[in-house]
């Protein structure tokens, strides 16, 4: 074979090569196309099945919640006490009604549990009740962080003028929070950690009283008079014998005619708001959704809404 059909063979063996490799690539990038585009269609099915699922959950949490409330407005309304004795504040399931819908697991919640942050003022908006004096004191105390006490106050009052040991800064609100989360405007003396502790203690879901028969045990020993192990032992009384009035307070082993009067204007028994809790469980065990809403008994409405 001379040297030009050599050339000509090569020249058709090269032609050869490259057409099929660019078939390859071709056959490469449409085989990557295909694949990419159904990832994509999975992607927008699993996104659109997943919207669906939420906007059912929360219309069912949605229903859940109006019949709830009603509840609490038109039965425990006509108690003479909110406690965890009572029925309708232990949790309960809602069966499988929809395997779309999953189990739901409910929990009504009484509050008004903590020292009010924003009830801590007489009408006139400055002058701390004199029945939270002390407890608030022992809660700076408890604490740590005596140096919040009167900073606090400045920070929630509503003149600019500061008290002893407090400051009065351009940022501060002068209302009370409507968020817990606003106290962090003290950036420079309020931590996410001492928010964290904050909120053992205090509260803005109340309307002014402490209910004996829902606050915690850390709580219960910041009042007047529920010292030396009588906290405790309040606990353990209101579990058969719920606290209806100031003077049931007098049949706690160790408590007297003075415990009463010591927690006159900021013992309550009955609580104006409520947390739903609405847990949604899918078929196979595992946990959803979960909702928060807090219902305020008084003015018959949902205040506030929260999906973890």
């Amino acid at each position: 074979m001379n040297l030009r059909a050599l050339l000509y063979f090569r020249k058709k063996e090269r032609k050869a090569a490259f057409i099929l490799v660019s078939v390859l690539m071709l056959g490469t990038l449409l085989i990557s196309c295909a694949t990419a585009f159904s990832w994509f269609v999975r992607l927008q099915v699993l996104s659109i099945y997943s919207e669906r699922g939420i906007i059912s959950s929360r219309s069912m949490a949605q229903v859940i919640t109006e019949v709830i409330s009603k509840v609490l407005y038109e039965v425990a309304g006509r108690s003479s006490s909110d406690n965890f004795t009572q029925e309708w504040f232990k949790p309960f399931v809602i069966p499988l009604i929809d395997e779309e819908l999953g189990i739901w697991v409910i929990q009504v919640i009484p509050l008004d549990d903590k020292i009010p942050l924003r009830n801590l003022f007489l009408p006139d908006g400055n002058t701390l009740r004199r029945e939270l004096n002390d407890i608030w004191d022992n809660l700076w105390e408890k604490l740590e962080h005596r140096e919040l006490n009167n900073l606090m106050l400045d920070f929630l009052d509503r003149n600019k003028r500061p008290r002893v040991g407090g400051a009065e800064r351009d940022n501060f609100i002068n209302r009370g929070p409507y968020d817990m989360s606003e106290l962090l405007i003290l950036s420079e003396d309020v931590t996410p950690e001492i928010l964290s502790e904050i909120n053992k203690y205090c509260t803005i879901w109340s309307e002014g009283r402490i209910n004996l028969n829902v606050a915690p045990l850390e709580v219960l020993e910041l009042l007047p008079g529920l010292d030396n192990g009588l906290a405790e032992r309040l606990i353990r009384h209101r579990e058969e014998n719920p606290i209806e009035k100031l003077s049931d307070v007098q049949t706690v082993p160790g408590a007297s005619s003075k415990t009463s009067i010591q927690l006159t204007n900021i013992a309550g028994f009955k609580s104006r708001y409520f947390e739903i809790k609405i847990q949604c469980i899918d078929t196979e065990g595992s946990s959803g959704r979960t909702y928060s809403i807090i219902f305020d008994r008084t003015g018959k409405q949902i205040v506030n809404w929260e999906e973890i």
